[in-house]
């Protein structure tokens, strides 16, 4: 360790020990099986977020805080119904913003429910868990409104999309990062990469050190990149 590392190292400030949480963090030891799938649970996506923003705070890669804040959006106590809202963002700036709706018919209560589901969504925003949330996947229930698609042909296509990018005056180009595009790979039918799904890939290809992927995702190919990601990353961690 150099001049300039001790330093940086004696002018950070101490923290206890138990402040940081854990050691490290293996989200693969923190599953449960819900209906046959991997689910992580609220509680321990929250841990993981905490336990990385303090890790970053107390290593000296980040001077702001974290912020966690839950709101109520609406509550019809004689209908029993609760929806809320929670804003996270982490230390080095990503934010999120998602809503949570729970009903007394389903849950007595419906109100903390309310309010812990869209912690855990705001979570999954940030990439924490995003793999292992059976919540965000639409199954039988899509979002989106069904339309139909004109298919036009690949030529057509492809100089429709070369007029509408190309810029006004060409110039050669500096070699840039590829970005996956949520754009169907294949056929018509896979459903593609959600933006939750992109903005984890790539969050983890950055910590990683990755070039993000220049191909389109669907949206199982994106949840098992999400997932390989996640285990390298882990493991990273721990040999750091």
């Amino acid at each position: 360790m150099n001049e300039q590392d001790t330093r940086t190292t004696q002018s950070l400030p101490h923290y206890p020990s138990n402040w940081r949480i854990a050691a490290d963090y293996d989200p693969n030891a923190h599953l449960m099986n819900l209906k046959g799938r991997d689910y992580m649970n609220v509680q321990n996506r929250l841990l993981w977020f905490i336990r990385d923003q303090r890790d970053f705070i107390a290593k000296g890669l980040a001077t702001t805080s974290y912020v966690i804040r839950t709101e109520l959006v609406e509550q019809d106590r004689d209908a029993g119904f609760a929806h809320f809202k929670t804003y996270v963002r982490d230390v080095i700036g990503n934010e999120a913003t998602m809503y949570g709706s729970e009903a007394a018919k389903d849950f007595p209560d419906y109100a903390e429910k309310a309010s812990t589901k869209s912690l855990g969504r705001a979570l999954l925003a940030l990439g924490y868990g995003t793999a292992f949330a059976p919540e965000m996947d639409e199954g039988e229930r899509v979002v989106d409104t069904p339309v139909e698609r004109r298919r036009t042909a690949p030529a057509a296509r492809s100089s429709a999309m070369a007029t509408q990018t190309a810029p006004a005056t060409p110039a050669p180009a500096a070699p840039t990062a590829p970005v996956a595009k949520a754009t169907p790979a294949r056929g018509s039918d896979e459903p593609v990469a959600s933006e939750q799904q992109l903005v984890s890939i790539r969050k983890l290809c950055v910590a990683l050190g990755k070039p993000e992927p220049n191909a389109s995702l669907t949206y199982a190919e994106a949840r098992q990149l999400i997932s390989q990601l996640s285990t390298e990353y882990q493991r990273s961690r721990r040999a750091s």
